[in-house]
């Protein structure tokens, strides 16, 4: 039967009234709370943010927290060095020059949550990437479109753009050391010509998106300063760029859904006292890029970040982009230009040493001064109020948190077997993300994720592992030991993660193609298929795979599991 046809009958039988369009009264969105910071942020490495959001409270109110979500006054500041001294010569197209890894999710490095002095969801480091992979496998296309260029994720990085330089030293035409995925302009993600070498040319039109994200105040062709100006668009929480006596400022406004961060606070629902605290891991830091070569020359430039030449200790979410031409005549760097230093900080730049720059020398200030988290506030009608309140004294909420394992440097050719997690109830799954391993013969000089040049942690790398399984409990999750394609992460992923299955057409979600997964592989296996009673016993996790790559690995492993708490949702009170 047609599931059209089903649909029409069973909406032919709803009862309809004038009153059931909403449960609520009112709804107010606009309200926040800021951080206890007192605008301090630590910025030359892990940000320490820190919220009280205990005042969200009123008895005639509730609130409903799958819709708050934190704003982070986010300010990127970059300057020319001479290699002892700042160039101040301004250049065309400056506002290329730095962006933000896809998802603002990795701006986070990890997290914990209170809910009435009860530890929710613990700090786990690289929370950004097992988030990172949710969000794009539960999106589809319309949130895309929609709420995606709020979120930091115009659209997935193109592929076919990235490029190896195993050269741990300034060379020729390299636009960074390592993995590289940071020329936004070419010829979109295939080559120039029939003639041309595959993917000649390619660029990450994705980093167009983030580009565009800012109105560039010191030079538009459109004249749209003459309209709004900076001071008006900072007043709207508008993303602009600026340049000023040298330094290049980018302002933006990260937003961030809570139940992004927290799956407790997703699954939680609407609740009268929210009587909870966050502590919130922000990366930042500042980096100093040797340029080598004719500069502005596509044929000749070169990026390098040596060895001790960054701040940031995790997951660098600043992107440097590459900006020559074929014509070095577009002098996008300014002459004399050596190094480029570059931060990504919380309201304003850090202090800097690097290549004789100090980045909080400048003038430039962000709009914003605190972190805030956004909530709601909705007044229900009173019958209804008084049925949830008494049918939820008890309520029971059931989510997913997660625990971090690191396996490095796994040499090509060899094997990996470890217990990841001693004594897990209730395991969900098993994400495994391989990344080119920070060691000098892989140009890599410290760990992918820290490369400004590289979009990983938003996108993998193309390196394969094989002989793949997951043992749970003394129980292999996987039939056989796998050569892991994209037939299983279809299997895998489709089935747990996704709405419905790929075999459901019309209301399928997930961003992934398989060209997309083959050059940037994230390998999921499902470990929630289980009696209940299993689910109960506390269990042994182990993993184990062979390197089936060229190049050593450095491996990120998290093991998802349910856990769960009651909540009464007039009080706040916790039971866990």
């Amino acid at each position: 039967m047609s599931s059209g046809d089903n649909y029409s009958y069973e909406q032919s039988n709803q009862i309809q009234s004038r009153d059931s369009y909403s449960p609520f009264v009112e709804k107010q969105n606009s309200n926040y709370v800021n951080d206890l910071n007192n605008s301090v942020y630590q910025n030359t490495s892990l940000s320490l943010v820190q919220f009280d959001l205990g005042a969200i409270f009123n008895s005639n109110t509730v609130c409903d927290p799958n819709s708050m979500y934190l704003v982070l006054p986010i300010t990127m500041c970059a300057a020319c060095s001479s290699g002892a001294a700042i160039v101040t010569s301004a250049a065309p197209g400056g506002s290329n020059l730095c962006s933000m890894k896809t998802n603002y999710i990795h701006l986070i490095h990890s997290a914990d949550i209170q809910l009435g002095n009860k530890t929710l969801e613990s700090n786990q480091p690289y929370l950004n990437i097992v988030k990172h992979f949710k969000m794009i496998s539960e999106m589809n296309l319309n949130d895309l479109a929609t709420i995606g260029p709020t979120l930091g994720i115009n659209k997935l990085d193109d592929v076919r753009s990235v490029r190896y330089f195993s050269q741990n030293t300034a060379t020729n035409t390299n636009n960074g050391n390592g993995v590289c995925n940071n020329r936004p302009y070419g010829n979109g993600d295939h080559q120039a010509a029939i003639q041309a070498s595959q993917n000649t040319n390619a660029c990450n039109t994705a980093i167009l998106g983030k580009i565009n994200r800012f109105v560039d105040t010191s030079s538009n062709v459109n004249n749209y300063t003459s309209l709004v100006s900076a001071t008006q668009l900072g007043n709207e929480f508008r993303p602009y760029y600026e340049f000023k006596s040298g330094y290049h400022y980018w302002y933006d406004f990260a937003v961030i859904r809570l139940g992004d961060i927290f799956e407790s606070i997703q699954n939680l629902g609407l609740i009268q006292r929210m009587d909870a605290s966050l502590r919130i891991y922000v990366n930042t830091g500042a980096i100093n890029i040797a340029v080598g070569g004719t500069i502005n020359n596509n044929t000749s430039q070169s990026y390098l970040l040596a060895s001790g030449q960054s701040t940031f200790t995790n997951t660098c979410p600043l992107m440097v982009n590459y900006v020559a031409d074929a014509a070095a005549t577009v002098a996008t760097l300014p002459t004399g230009t050596t190094n480029i230093v570059a931060s990504l900080c919380i309201s304003k730049p850090a202090t800097t040493s690097f290549a004789g720059i100090n980045l909080a020398s400048g003038t430039g200030a962000h709009s914003l001064q605190n972190c805030r988290v956004y909530y709601s506030q909705c007044v229900i009608k009173p019958d209804l109020l008084l049925e949830y309140i008494t049918n939820n004294k008890a309520k029971k909420v059931c989510y997913r948190t997660f625990i971090t394992s690191f396996a490095p440097n796994i040499a090509s050719g060899g094997t990996y077997s470890s217990i990841i997690s001693a004594g897990i109830t209730h395991p969900t799954s098993v994400l495994i993300v391989p990344f080119v391993a920070s060691n000098t013969g892989t140009g890599l000089m410290n760990y992918a994720w820290t490369s400004p040049f590289d979009s990983a942690p938003a996108t993998g790398h193309p390196v394969s592992i094989t002989n793949l399984q997951v043992n749970v409990g003394g129980k292999n999750q996987l039939a056989t030991t796998l050569s892991y394609g994209y037939d299983t992460f279809l299997s895998q992923v489709n089935n747990a993660e996704q709405l419905v299955t790929a075999e459901s057409f019309g209301l399928t979600n997930g961003l992934f193609s398989q060209a997309w997964w083959e050059s940037s592989k994230y390998y999921y296996v499902d470990c929630e298929r289980s009696f209940s009673i299993d689910k109960t016993i506390p269990k042994n996790i182990n993993v184990s795979f062979t390197n089936n790559s060229a190049v050593a690995l450095d491996v990120l492993i998290f093991v998802q599991y349910s856990d769960e708490f009651t909540v009464d949702v007039s009080t706040g009170a916790i039971t866990k």
